[in-house]
């Protein structure tokens, strides 16, 4: 991003910020009296729903006393001293204690929630310490269930926002780490009306946590318990295609549509003893995907085609839970979850056409098993035991052979045919905290189990793909006139249509089942052991330890070993300065299942992959003068490490006047050991540039280890090294209005894909391999608010724009032979034949390992602005132990309608290198209303 650019970027920033102010606030209200002696608390009393109880009693252990409005807030103006005990009481519900601690002429913001008359709470809030503990860190934030209801109700849009806060620990978004109830085996999020409490970055450098920030960060979800009393809901929201915007690179409407209806029901088993929720949820989505490529018309022509193809998704989701108290000191939780997914034309859009496309059936069903034992208040023991149903099948739209002309369109049948994936994880978690005075030990066992059962036939259909390259030369009657050019993929596929000169495809692959089935079994375990320690040494300065083993079977990977240490240090007594300091090491799984499943179907045994050069198109199996046929097998090196990440983390933080927050934080880590696929079996080519490469020759020049064949290894070579400063300004002090935000500037280099795997463009050669990483940007900018408006009307906004991905530019073909298409061009030195004028400067495809860096070029940056407006009505006021409320809300996300790019055309030789195909989706408009008893 130039600096023109970002500075404009900023002053739009910036501007929505006043105009969002200068509208919608109401001129402050004179400032509270401070009470010098004392704290102020303020807060609201709620159930277990999250609904809020009118008319509660709260007393601090002074005697100051309160009672809750109908939004069931409360305040005490001035408590004496530095800390107290909180009661609160409510007609049907337990009486709860909560510990608070703040600096004198402090105010302490606090949510008293009132659960099963015999579970009573006692729960310390330290609002003189949460700074100087160690769950403080860049973007760590707790969302009440009010804050929840804020976000978006559609579950894609819900956790994009969570990823979005979850990513200010400097990682890719998409990557987050989602837990739920404390499960580490990451599955479908629960329905949002089911959620208490979300908790975005906790303290990352816990021995407790396997990835580090730069995985993407940590989402923790906590669900609701029962009611005490009966409390529902039913909602309906509908986005009509009447508001909606029309996909920015449709050529006509496309007019989507979404429905979200379902209900919510909670309340006793057995009074004071157990209790129940049960929620289930529709939706209806009618969606687009839109092809924007280049095919050829019944006369070879170029033909641009632009199509609008519908999308239809039609979700369940199911949730079922119980607790039973046992015990005073021992709680136990059963639940059920369920979440069933049809849709329909996948993987269509962009430059893939309509009959590329599958239809997909995604299912996950969750049965999971808490018990949390609490003998005393200084000890706690929780005990988690989950498993998992889990599946993904495919039906392809077409089962002709794949078809890809590199840079103008895909098509023909769908890679992955009639897949039919299953899973079943068993997951089982122990872990137990200690207290006692200063100190504070934590310990436990994490262990999960994946048993994968995939029917993948993968290739089975066989695909082309014309990658363009050196070719005869024709004259107007077809006919070679013994001269050689360059030509493009699309024109290798017009000749081989017409069967002229020049015309066979660049490749065939296919793939087949050597012992008669694509079926691929087998079993992963991995085991986390880890012990935290945290020490109050001084007021000011505490200090935290930890360490972690990891180990994981198949493949093998046993010595992981990850210590962390960190010191918290308060500058002042009243703690307006603080400093944290961390820093630690982060083993994680070197593989995922998809990399151990590919390996295993393709290890030679399984299945056999063939790939075929220069085939003849009408029988590619049978042997031409010319063609070249190549092995491939998948497989571990005999030594196999997990991947280690070290990560120094640096912040400073200060209380300003009016309860301005700021923060300044600086990440500097390091990966080793990430995965790459390497062709250790690849042909030894030369690199050059300048001179037409030639494909045969490469494939029959000598390679290591055996003649034709490809050994594609997963490798531990992969490094990624590079730093993130950010600046976090918070507001939360002010009665009706609340702002968040936040800048961040990334520099990450690597070797390796940043979300993904990737192979170098030359087994050889590791020039230009190091790079941005995808995710990475340079700068990013956020502003998050809500604002009380008059006739309690709340607007809640979410603003966030920066650089746009990176992506890298490649020839689209194969030069150097080693069976990947990922080679990049080189940089030429004078206009001519084969030479592209580009953004990034003269361009060749004449080169055999080019010059070219990866990841070279910046997708445009996105800009996102989301609005909710919602108010709720109490129907009975009078009746404060069973309120009945309705809420209308409208919702706008994309208001600004800013086409959001998600892909761009990379091949040089298609002469649109750069040029955006595929974005999300563009404005949507959506109301809703919901009815709660």
């Amino acid at each position: 991003m130039d600096i023109r650019r970002f500075r404009k970027m900023c002053v739009y920033a910036l501007s929505l910020s006043v105009a969002f102010v200068g509208l919608f606030v109401s001129p402050p209200a004179p400032a509270q009296q401070p009470c010098a002696n004392g704290i102020r608390i303020d807060g609201a009393v709620t159930d277990p729903s999250g609904a809020v109880i009118p008319g509660a009693n709260v007393r601090s252990a002074g005697g100051q006393k309160a009672v809750t409005d109908e939004a069931g807030r409360f305040v005490l103006a001035c408590v004496a001293g530095t800390s107290t005990t909180l009661r609160s009481q409510a007609a049907g519900f337990a009486e709860s204690t909560q510990r608070v601690r703040a600096r004198p002429g402090e105010t302490v913001h606090i949510n008293l929630q009132l659960i099963i008359a015999s579970a009573r709470t006692d729960i310390q809030v330290n609002a003189d310490t949460p700074d100087v503990e160690s769950d403080n860190s860049a973007g760590s934030a707790t969302l009440s269930a009010a804050e929840v209801q804020r976000l978006p109700d559609d579950p894609d849009e819900f956790l994009r926002e969570l990823q979005l806060l979850a990513s200010a620990g400097g990682g890719d978004p998409s990557s987050a780490v989602v837990t739920i109830d404390g499960f580490q085996n990451t599955g479908a999020l629960p329905p949002k009306s089911s959620i208490a409490s979300v908790r975005v970055n906790p303290d990352l450098f816990s021995a407790e946590h396997q990835w580090p920030p730069f995985g993407g960060g940590a989402i923790e979800i906590v669900t609701k318990p029962g009611a005490s009393s009966p409390h529902g809901a039913l909602f309906f929201t509908d986005s009509n295609g009447v508001f909606n915007a029309t996909d920015p690179f449709s050529v006509t409407a496309t007019p989507a549509g979404k429905q979200r209806y379902g209900f919510e029901l909670s309340g006793p088993l057995v009074r004071q003893k157990s209790g129940f929720s049960l929620a289930l949820e529709k939706r209806d989505i009618d969606e687009f995907n839109v092809v924007d490529a280049t095919t050829l018309d019944a006369d070879g022509a170029p033909e641009p085609v632009q199509q609008a193809v519908t999308a239809p998704q039609r979700l369940w989701i199911a949730s079922a839970r119980g607790d039973w108290q046992a015990t005073p000191t021992d709680i136990a939780t059963l639940s059920y979850s369920a979440n069933v997914n049809n849709l329909g034309n996948q993987g269509v859009g962009g430059l893939v056409l309509a009959d590329a496309g599958y239809s997909s059936l995604a299912s996950e069903y969750d049965l999971r098993f808490t018990n949390t034992f609490t003998p005393n208040a200084n000890l706690l023991h929780e005990t988690r035991i989950g498993y998992s149903w889990k599946r993904t099948g495919q039906a392809p739209n077409s089962t002709t052979p794949a078809l890809e002309v590199a840079g103008f369109f895909s098509g023909g049948g769908s890679a992955g045919q009639n897949l039919d994936d299953r899973e079943r994880d068993l997951e089982v978690d122990d872990d137990v905290m200690l207290t006692r005075g200063r100190h504070t030990f934590k310990f436990g066992v994490q262990s999960l189990g994946y048993f994968v059962h995939d029917y993948d036939p993968e290739n089975f259909n066989g695909a082309y793909v014309f990658g363009g390259g050196s070719a005869p030369a024709l004259d107007a009657q077809n006919n070679p006139t013994g001269q050689t050019i360059t030509i493009t993929g699309l024109e290798q596929y017009r000749r081989a249509e017409l069967n002229l000169p020049g015309g066979a495809p660049t490749t065939y692959q296919v793939t087949s089942a050597i012992s008669g089935s694509p079926l691929v079994l087998f079993t992963q375990w991995q085991l986390g052991l880890f012990a935290n320690y945290s020490v109050k040494l001084l007021p000011q300065l505490t200090m935290d330890a930890g360490f972690r083993y990891q180990l994981q079977t198949s493949p093998e990977s046993f010595g992981n070993f990850a210590p962390r240490m960190g010191f918290a240090w308060a500058l002042d007594k009243k703690q307006t300065w603080i400093i944290h300091l961390r820093g630690g090491f982060f083993p994680r799984a070197a593989t995922d299942l998809a990399s151990d499943a590919e390996v295993y179907r393709l290890n030679g045994v399984r299945q056999k992959s063939t790939l075929i050069y220069g085939p003849d198109y009408n029988n590619p199996l049978t042997p031409i003068p010319g063609s070249i046929q190549i092995n491939t097998v998948n497989e571990f090196p005999r030594s196999f490490s997990q991947m280690s990440t070290f990560i120094a983390y640096l912040n400073v933080e200060h209380e300003f006047p009016q309860h301005w927050h700021a923060k300044v934080n600086f990440f500097s880590g390091e990966d080793w050991r990430s995965l790459r696929i390497v062709n250790i079996n690849a042909p030894m080519v030369a690199s050059s540039i300048g001179s037409a490469p030639n494909p045969s020759a490469a494939l029959l020049a000598p390679r290591p280890i055996a003649p034709n064949e490809n050994i594609l290894q997963y490798q531990n070579s992969g490094h990624l090294l590079g730093n993130l400063v950010s600046f976090n300004l918070d507001q939360h002090g002010y009665k009706h209005l609340g702002l968040s935000m936040r800048y961040a500037h990334q520099n990450f280099k690597a070797n390796v894909v940043g979300n993904g795997l990737n192979s170098p463009q030359s087994t050889y050669s590791s020039n230009g391999e190091s790079a941005r990483v995808e995710w990475s940007k340079n700068n990013y900018v956020s502003l998050t608010g809500n604002l009380i408006l008059p006739g309690k009307v709340e607007l809640d906004t979410q603003f966030d724009a920066g650089d746009g991905s990176h992506y890298s530019v490649t020839t689209g073909t194969d030069n150097n032979g080693d069976g990947n298409f990922n080679d990049r061009p080189a940089y030429a030195f004078a206009p001519g034949p084969g030479v592209y004028s580009t953004r990034f400067g003269l361009l060749t495809n004449d080169t055999v390992n080019g010059d070219v860096p990866r990841n070279i070029g910046i997708m445009p940056g996105p800009i996102h602005l989301n609005l909710n407006l919602s108010r709720a009505f109490i129907l009975n006021p009078t009746d404060k132990d069973r309120p009945r409320t309705i809420t209308l809300n409208a919702r706008s996300s994309n208001l600004l309608n800013h086409t959001n790019v998600t892909a761009v055309n990379s091949i040089l030789a298609s002469s649109n290198v750069g040029q955006p195909v595929a974005a999300e989706s563009a404005r949507r408009v959506a109301v809703g209303v919901r009815f709660s008893f």
